[in-house]
């Protein structure tokens, strides 16, 4: 009909997923549930030894595609991000990690974003939920430090506004994997999903290399939920995260010294910036090291956290090198603090590949 609205682009949504049997029927729901409908999702399984596969083969929704590949293990992350782009129609892409899940008005609230051009990548605020999918009741510090963001960091406009902000540990939450949807010709332009050796992750490169392309679109809409648990390569790889992802920023500006100006004290600004965050990492490591029922090492992290120069991250630690001696974990503590709690998601004793 002459009058019908035009149809929207298709959104290609890439899920990889290992072992998430608990937690992927919760996010195919929320696929399913979106009131934008012009979508298709990639469902990536990494030789998953649960019911994972199993489960997803109970859709029989046409735009849901469920791949199974040999375990390539959560180092090898960008090898799976890029199989699925290279099997995905849409013009954009969108991310939902198995283990979280969407409003249902993601996808309406994002796309007409792409109207513009100039915009490589659209994203919204994130809630932390718990293993059995519950919202934590206060808002994160990453939250809370986003809604006092400029507009020029918040929309990457003029194109690098953003990155100088990404550089920091903070930055890298900026804009939360599960929240985003990417113009698909950017993400071809910079190779795909970035691959950095030792780092199981691909999106905070990925995003890095995008905010020198193009604008950002920001929504101050909850449009991801990150679910936080002990099992998730975030939790787990954590120091390793942490201490591949500050070599990787220096590398990154020497790679984008032509785009990005800094001056040696601002430099040497980020590299104090990433050493400054160990503390509250090791009250992290503890928390896990309890829930492994690790007494003496939880001990040895919440020590650690107590030379933190952040009186709340003193205080946990306390809290935890206490209850590692009654051998019990916090995580009643974080919840009542309004943090997500790790509990509730059981460890495999198969580790992924690396």
């Amino acid at each position: 009909m002459s009058n019908s609205m035009p149809l929207r682009p298709v959104v290609s949504i890439i899920t990889p997923t290992y072992d998430h049997a608990d937690f992927i029927g919760r996010c195919i729901e929320s696929v399913l549930g979106q009131s934008y409908p012009n979508w298709e999702q990639v469902i990536v399984d990494d030789d998953s030894k649960d019911a994972t596969a199993d489960i997803v083969s109970q859709y029989r929704d046409p735009r849901i595609r469920l791949e199974r590949q040999s375990n390539q293990g959560a180092f090898e992350l960008a090898k799976t991000y890029n199989h699925a782009l290279s099997l995905a129609t849409g013009e954009l892409i969108a991310i939902l990690e198995g283990d979280d899940f969407w409003p249902p008005d993601k996808l309406a609230k994002l796309v007409p974003a792409f109207d513009d051009a100039d915009v490589v990548l659209a994203y919204g605020e994130a809630a932390d939920v718990d293993a059995g999918g519950q919202e934590q009741g206060r808002k994160s510090d990453t939250a809370r430090k986003i809604r006092r963001l400029p507009y020029s960091v918040l929309y990457n406009n003029p194109v690098g506004s953003a990155t100088r902000y990404m550089l920091l540990t903070e930055g890298r939450s900026l804009v939360s994997p599960s929240t985003v949807i990417i113009r698909r010709g950017a993400l071809e332009q910079i190779g795909g999903f970035q691959f950095v050796a030792g780092l199981p992750l691909t999106d905070y490169p990925t995003f890095l290399e995008l905010s020198l392309k193009g604008k950002f679109h920001f929504s101050r809409r909850i449009l991801g939920y990150r679910r936080r648990h002990e099992t998730s390569v975030s939790v787990r790889y954590a120091q390793t995260i942490h201490d591949t992802v500050s070599d990787f920023t220096l590398a990154f500006l020497d790679r984008h010294h032509n785009r990005i100006d800094l001056s040696s004290s601002e430099r040497q600004r980020i590299q104090q910036d990433w050493r400054a965050t160990e503390d509250r990492l090791h009250f992290s490591e503890g928390r896990l090291l309890l829930l492994q029922r690790r007494w003496p090492e939880a001990r040895a992290k919440f020590h650690d956290a107590l030379k933190s120069k952040d009186l709340k991250v003193r205080l946990a630690a306390a809290a935890g090198s206490f209850f590692s001696w009654l051998h019990a974990d916090i995580e009643l503590l974080m919840k009542l603090a309004g943090r997500a709690a790790f509990r509730g998601a059981r460890l495999n004793a198969t580790d992924q590949k690396s």
